[in-house]
């Protein structure tokens, strides 16, 4: 298979040819050597009614408009659909696919379409992440028919990776799981990288509170993708931390995840950040671990992920939010009330990101991250949006937010929210 590049940082084109596998990434020419990178984000919705072709047109439209500009550089795309059944799923995400491929000196980086709906009265929506043209070289490349993107800044490296492994429906959870955090592992090895780089992830798991039976027992399906992740991570880290994540449903099976990952010198700091008001989520006990445990295992495994990770270069620093939900200790607040829920989720992401907390993390921090560069809103039900905007907006303001429709990793959760912040 053949595939062409774009390169967007000289703002003109080039096509590079190569064999699926073994791709030769086509580094750009190198921006100013910088520090830590600042990511912009857009949210792109669609500016007409009609069916979902006519929408994605119009998002098209908007993404390669803004991709034009020459101070920015795209470096990965998400994109959220309202899909009728796994079958209209798989066809929105092949109009997709051949939209990219049949356009004329435009081709995408990194993207995702993701089964959670968008608010009304859209069918579909996007969120585009961007860096500034001349703080960093960009490369593309493709592995296993899955674009991925290294950015270096000159200092260090990040490597994005949208949509390891896509949906399957042939396959169970269990298959999907593995078969993603496969593809991880194989692509990292590719990359000259480990899961040790792994900073954050993005878990989306299809009907991911339902159980399924395994032996005469139920197991649910995001307890299946926890002991997939407890392996993976078991074989292939011997870092003592987890990266940030968010673990989150999709409407219809499969199992998808998006990663990014970091490489640098000793310069670069990557610290995890605890909420002092939420257990661990590693240190659960079983009383919040749905379904029954593998038949190898005595106990459930308990999801591995850090409530937040600090990266930390010179004088600049991000903090990557896991998704957040109304829970203190381990136990969900505000049962049945949406908007209690959305208000202690956007305190534990205060708590979490205060100057406070940060310093008890990391003393040596020279700037705090206080500006959020997007967030991300998933909200059980749908009409709850209309409640859980204006709650939002008086927290974040104007950040970049998307609000989609999702199951969160527990039946009694109502809201989760995600986000970034800057210094």
């Amino acid at each position: 298979m053949l595939h062409s590049f774009i390169n967007f940082s000289t703002n003109h084109y080039t096509s590079v040819y190569k064999e699926e596998l073994g791709l030769e990434i086509k580094d750009l020419d190198k921006g100013q050597e910088m520090g830590l990178l600042q990511p912009t984000y857009k949210i792109i919705v669609p500016d007409t009614t009609g069916d979902f072709s006519q929408q994605w047109q119009s998002c098209l439209l908007q993404l390669i408009e803004k991709s034009d500009n020459p101070d920015l550089t795209l470096v990965r795309v998400n994109i959220f659909v309202k899909s009728n059944n796994q079958a209209n799923y798989i066809t929105q995400h092949d109009v997709i696919n051949k939209s990219f491929v049949n356009l004329q000196n435009f081709i995408c980086p990194p993207f995702c379409v993701v089964m959670q709906e968008p608010e009304d009265p859209y069918l579909v929506i996007c969120e585009a992440g961007f860096i500034y043209t001349n703080d960093a070289k960009v490369s593309y490349g493709v592995f296993k028919e899955r674009a991925y993107c290294t950015i270096d800044s000159g200092n260090y490296k990040e490597y994005w990776t949208i949509g390891a492994q896509s949906v399957q429906p042939d396959l169970n959870v269990f298959d999907s799981s593995k078969a993603a955090f496969e593809y991880l592992r194989d692509l990292y090895e590719h990359l000259g990288i480990t899961f040790n780089n792994l900073v954050r992830q993005w878990n989306y798991v299809g009907e991911i509170l339902s159980q399924e039976p395994e032996n005469g027992k139920l197991r649910q399906h995001y307890q299946i993708f926890n002991e997939v992740r407890s392996e993976f991570y078991g074989k292939y880290r011997t870092r003592e931390d987890f990266p940030a994540a968010t673990g989150i449903g999709m409407k219809y099976l499969g199992v998808c995840i998006d990663s990014f990952a970091v490489s640098g010198n000793d310069d670069l700091k990557i610290i995890p950040i605890s909420n002092p008001d939420q257990s661990e989520s590693y240190q659960y006990g079983q009383k919040v671990l749905i379904g029954a445990p593998n038949k190898k295992k005595k106990e459930n495994q308990p999801p591995q992920f850090e409530r937040a990770k600090l990266i930390a270069l010179h004088n600049a620093s991000r903090l990557l939010v896991s998704g957040t939900a109304s829970i203190i200790g381990q136990d969900t607040i505000g049962i049945d009330d949406v908007e209690e829920q959305t208000r202690v989720t956007l305190q534990n992401i205060k708590r979490l990101s205060s100057p406070e907390n940060l310093k008890n993390h990391y003393p040596e921090i020279k700037a705090i991250p206080t500006k959020y560069s997007y967030a991300r809103v998933y909200v059980k039900y749908k009409n709850d949006i209309a409640k859980v905007r204006p709650i939002c907006e008086n927290t974040l303001g104007n950040t970049p937010t998307t609000y989609i429709v999702a199951d969160i990793c527990r039946d009694n959760l109502l809201v989760e929210i995600e986000a970034e912040l800057v210094s």
